[in-house]
């Protein structure tokens, strides 16, 4: 399978797993051959308990694909945004988004 699909599976997983408002990749490594080989994703949830839902990530989700993953709430992303040298205004500016939904 091609770094790309991998990819794609493994935010399928998390869409199918914590129903997110938004996924961002904002860090990978590849190996010298140039597949991918972990990626650091940031998943931005409606509301609930962030934290359980990285843990549930973390626990539900085989990947062929290493992963870290950063879960915010809504509410919480919004308030770390405001601060312009927060990681989560640099994940926003480097980030790719890999799902969205309005």
């Amino acid at each position: 399978m091609k770094s790309e699909e991998i990819l794609n599976c493994l935010r399928d997983e998390i869409v199918r797993t914590a129903n997110p408002r938004r996924i961002l990749l904002f860090s990978h490594k590849q190996s010298p051959a140039g597949e991918l080989q972990s990626v650091k994703l940031c998943v931005i949830i409606n509301d609930g308990d962030s934290r359980q839902v990285e843990q549930r990530l973390y626990v539900e989700i085989e990947s062929e694909l290493a992963f870290d993953v950063l879960v915010y709430t809504v509410g919480e992303w919004k308030k770390l945004l405001e601060n312009k040298m927060s990681f989560a205004t640099h994940i926003q500016e480097i980030g790719r988004v890999l799902y969205e939904v309005d």
